[in-house]
């Protein structure tokens, strides 16, 4: 009756009611379309990678060696010619290095003790190397509460001492990380290992969601104390010194307020021409002592690197205007 009153009819009440369905059907079916495409869109969308924190090695007291030290050790070490100890102090003092570097106790304990050797031995090696990666590896954990079992992927990169069990292993074991933990053990790949191992930690977290990557990059000492007097081979015993550094990565969503950078570019170019090849070479003398022999191209090899590099990255960082000026001059 009332609707009668207000001129509705039965026949407008049965038409109204048939209709609703299929407006209701209308609208869930952009509602599933709408859903099914932003499903797509972040099933499509590779997971970001953000690096938490990290920590980097604090070598003891004990083992800092100043420019004066060094050339005193390696006089001490009594296999050195006059020639080679004079050579290694002049390349010293142009290395940039300073007056509190740190070499482990296997080339330094001399300083201290004058009944010590030079010990390049593999279990003085393995020390340095749990000194170093223990270290860095306890910071990282204080520093960020990380649980080691929670840890997904381990990517450990040392280029000259590559024992067996495996650095990657030696972690595993002290830490307890679970059965199923992808780790990576990375060997010979220089000075450019450790941006290797960012690159491919970048790819496993891109692989698999919610997941935690634990990057450790050192180069251990003790075992490549050259002792010939080859003048190519001897430049590494001034170059180079202690340390580490490990990294908590990321591509957990809730991970990115607290995180301290977010990685937006990665790059890598490979350079297989001969120079290259043998810019870095391990090798042995000619009475048999194990070194590396660094190639006098090693800077063009290196500014050939570099220039690659940032040919690729240019495009993602450079203003449009910065990039037309380089294809310009070009």
């Amino acid at each position: 009756w009332t609707l009668q009153a207000q001129g509705v009819t039965s026949a407008d009440v049965l038409a109204t009611a048939s209709a609703a369905p299929a407006h209701v059907a209308q609208h869930w079916y952009l509602y599933s379309i709408a859903a099914i495409a932003l499903l797509l869109l972040l099933t499509a969308a590779q997971p970001a990678v953000y690096l938490m924190d990290f920590a980097v090695f604090q070598p003891p007291e004990e083992w800092k060696v100043t420019q004066d030290d060094c050339v005193d050790l390696l006089k001490k070490y009594g296999c050195y010619t006059g020639e080679s100890i004079d050579f290694m102090g002049r390349i010293l003092k142009r290395s940039g290095t300073g007056e509190a570097t740190h070499w482990p106790p296997g080339t330094s304990a001399l300083l201290h003790d004058p009944t010590a050797t030079l010990d390049t031995s593999v279990a003085a090696s393995r020390d340095e190397a749990q000194t170093v990666i223990y270290g860095v590896m306890d910071d990282l954990i204080a520093k960020t509460g990380l649980d080691p079992r929670k840890v997904d992927f381990l990517i450990v990169n040392c280029s000259l001492f590559c024992p067996t069990p495996s650095l990657a292993a030696m972690v595993e074991q002290k830490y307890n990380l679970r059965r199923d933990v992808r780790s990576f053990n990375l060997g010979g790949m220089g000075c450019s290992a450790g941006l290797i191992s960012i690159d491919l930690a970048k790819s496993l977290l891109q692989s698999k969601p919610n997941s935690l990557a634990v990057v450790v990059s050192t180069e251990i000492i003790t075992p490549n104390m050259y002792t010939g007097n080859k003048r190519s081979m001897l430049v590494q015993n001034t170059l180079f010194r202690c340390g580490g550094a490990a990294i908590l990565l990321s591509n957990k969503p809730m991970d990115s307020w607290r995180a301290k950078y977010k990685l937006l570019h990665a790059v890598r170019t490979q350079n297989a021409e001969e120079d290259a090849y043998n810019a870095v070479y391990q090798t042995q003398d000619d009475d048999g002592r194990v070194g590396i022999r660094l190639s006098k191209e090693i800077t063009k090899v290196a500014g050939r690197g570099l220039k690659d590099n940032l040919t690729l990255l240019g495009p993602h960082v450079l203003p449009v205007r910065e990039q037309v000026k380089v294809v310009s001059v070009s």
